[in-house]
């Protein structure tokens, strides 16, 4: 009787054992069944991100290149107009710009033909007159233009800093003011012969191989632009819209300075070529 039970006893063991090892086979084929779709999805999941962000980077990419390609494209259309410009007024199209003594500030010498200005580092007793700038080293030319458009080149080589554009005839021209298209001021500038700037509300830093010896501006008005160029190279330095950021009224007048009035006076002269 004992013998027969231990048997039974036995007998039942194994059987628990098969099927336990039984349950613990099909647990894992059940486990590796499930976990293969689940890998292969996050594969898939990953190479779907990693052929998105390449997406966006060839995007991004090829927008920066046609952005480039307008801005080169843009530039060689108003050069060509620049050309344009010059050769059917190559008789006088030099000639058109002259300085207006009455507007600069009493520190400012300006030649006898209005083609030179330089900060002389003294303030000389002058006639007040509400067109000159009182607190700032600026001048404008005599000519100012409501239509049409006008071309001008200026000598800055020998200068560390000025400041050059077209500003509007109606501009403050006493106390402090800042150059900025809101204030009426399209104005491009050197700093201590280092930094070039395009001064907008939040100044706009340019890129120029080397020292810029003359400037030309290209004003116009029928495309609201006024455009500055490396005239050496005749690459485009900055192009602003003159119709944007402003409430000033009245013409539009060529803008000249010699810099900032708390630096040390430059005797050199910035000259209309």
């Amino acid at each position: 009787m004992e013998l027969t039970c231990e048997i039974n006893l036995v007998f039942l063991l194994v059987i628990n054992m098969k099927m336990t090892f039984r349950r613990t086979e099909e647990t894992k084929t059940t486990r590796f069944v499930e976990s293969r779709p689940e890998k292969d999805f996050q594969q898939l999941s990953q190479r779907v991100e990693t052929l998105q962000q390449d997406f966006k980077n060839s995007q991004e990419s090829i927008q920066h290149d046609l952005q480039s390609l307008r801005a080169e494209l843009k530039n060689q259309q108003v050069m060509s107009e620049v050309h344009r410009y010059k050769s059917k007024h190559k008789e006088d199209y030099r000639g058109d710009v002259t300085l207006d003594a009455d507007t600069a500030h009493p520190r400012l010498e300006i030649s006898a033909d209005g083609k030179r200005v330089k900060d002389t580092g003294v303030i000389r007793d002058l006639p007040s007159n509400e067109k000159r700038f009182d607190s700032h080293m600026f001048v404008l030319a005599k000519e100012g233009y409501i239509s049409g458009k006008c071309y001008w080149e200026v000598d800055v080589q020998r200068r560390r800093s000025w400041a050059l554009g077209v500003a509007r005839e109606s501009v403050t021209r006493k106390g402090p003011l800042t150059l900025s298209p809101q204030n009426g001021f399209w104005v491009i500038g050197c700093a201590d012969g280092r930094e070039y700037w395009a001064y907008t509300d939040r100044w706009t830093h340019l890129s120029v191989s080397g020292q810029l010896k003359f400037v030309g501006i290209f004003l116009d008005i029928p495309a609201k632009q006024v455009s500055f160029y490396d005239f050496l190279n005749g690459e485009s330095l900055y192009t602003f819209n003159i119709a944007d950021g402003s409430n000033q009224e009245g013409k539009f007048i060529p803008f000249f300075s010699t810099g900032p009035a708390a630096v040390e006076p430059d005797p050199e002269p910035l000259v209309i070529v």
